[in-house]
């Protein structure tokens, strides 16, 4: 479940609570995580994020800010720490 309220998103997708408070600039998300250009196209990534916000893109995989809420399931998987705070 997710719920918005103004520029906080309450989220239990990756079954604990996460509140994330996103920066909304006319109409533009700003997510907490990035992938870096050390990615080196493994997937983990991917397969660990319980909304489907990573994408293998032209060169490396990327994070979808609208998708992703931010749970960082994502960083702990990643073999290089090709995944940081942005």
């Amino acid at each position: 479940m997710t719920i918005i309220l103004s520029n906080v998103i309450i989220s239990t997708e990756c079954n604990y609570l996460t509140i994330i408070n996103h920066n909304i600039n006319g109409g533009e998300i700003y997510m907490a995580y990035e992938i870096s250009s050390d990615c080196i196209s493994c997937g983990a990534c991917e397969s660990e994020c319980p909304v489907d916000a990573i994408s293998q893109g032209d060169t490396q995989y990327v994070i979808d800010a609208a998708t992703c809420i931010d749970c960082a399931a994502c960083v702990d998987v990643c073999p290089v720490d090709a995944i940081s705070p942005a």
